[in-house]
């Protein structure tokens, strides 16, 4: 990550924070997808900096341009306030990553669960580029289910429907074939939570 940018100067005040993707969104009302793409690098500002900065307890002009002081004590950190147990580890097409985005609602996480934040659009209309999908790989599909799956070497969200062996992945355009599940098609697991950037 380069120096001097919004991205590195985030990260550092996060890292200083103690405090998650996750646990910064519910303390600034930032969606959590907006604050993911900040901290890679992906967005370069957010009409949000001022709350961002507030909950991070930082200078805004420091945060957006990195001009003047820091300015901020760390005490009480957001993430004190997050319930323990409430992240999920975030998982790409490699395994799992060093990330972790917090549970809807304050939910306690199951260890079961794994989160993958969608890269591109899926085909499904729910499962929108940037948006966090959180799985339970220990659920059985039912037919119509969005699923988490890697077909080839992409992962991402299909529309699961019943076969009369092991069952078929499509997506919403009707003019593209379904999929049968095999070991080129695997299902990773049944979406459960679906958390889209309304913001984006």
């Amino acid at each position: 990550m380069k120096p001097n940018t919004l991205a590195y100067r985030l990260n550092m005040a996060m890292s200083m924070m103690e405090i998650t993707q996750g646990a910064l969104a519910k303390a600034s009302g930032v969606s959590q997808p907006t604050i993911w793409r900040l901290t890679k690098g992906e967005a370069e500002g957010s009409r949000k900096l001022v709350d961002i900065a507030r909950a991070l307890d930082v200078n805004v002009q420091w945060l957006a341009s990195g001009e003047g002081e820091m300015r901020g004590n760390v005490g009480l950190s957001a993430a004190d306030k997050v319930k323990s147990g409430t992240t999920i580890a975030v998982w790409g097409s490699k395994g799992k990553t060093a990330e972790r985005v917090s549970a809807p609602n304050g939910v306690k996480a199951k260890k079961s669960w794994r989160a993958y934040i969608l890269e591109r659009n899926s085909g499904c209309s729910e499962a929108t580029a940037g948006s966090i999908v959180i799985i339970d790989t220990d659920v059985p599909p039912e037919s119509g289910d969005l699923v988490m799956a890697r077909v080839a070497a992409r992962i991402s969200v299909y529309r699961y429907l019943e076969g009369p062996s092991s069952g078929f992945l499509t997506v919403d355009d009707p003019r593209l074939p379904a999929v049968e599940l095999s070991e080129e098609a695997e299902l990773i697991g049944v979406a459960i939570f679906l958390i889209r950037d309304l913001r984006r």
